[in-house]
């Protein structure tokens, strides 16, 4: 059973497997706080449309972090 992650600046409930994996990517692997997009995006001062197209360029590398 996966273990439901929120986040932790605005309390979305269950972070998708690609929101953790992208803070996992930019935040570093051991990170315990996740963001959702749009607190990440705030966070790192990026769009989110930026975020959605590294999520893209991961995938394509064959990152296993996301789906």
């Amino acid at each position: 059973m996966a273990k439901i992650i929120d986040c932790y600046i605005c309390g979305k409930k269950n972070l998708t497997r690609n929101e953790i994996g992208l803070n996992k990517k930019l935040i570093g692997n051991e990170v315990k706080k996740f963001h959702c997009l749009q607190c990440l995006a705030d966070y790192l001062e990026v769009s989110v449309e930026e975020l959605e197209e590294r999520i893209t360029e991961f995938k394509d590398a064959g990152c296993s972090l996301f789906e």
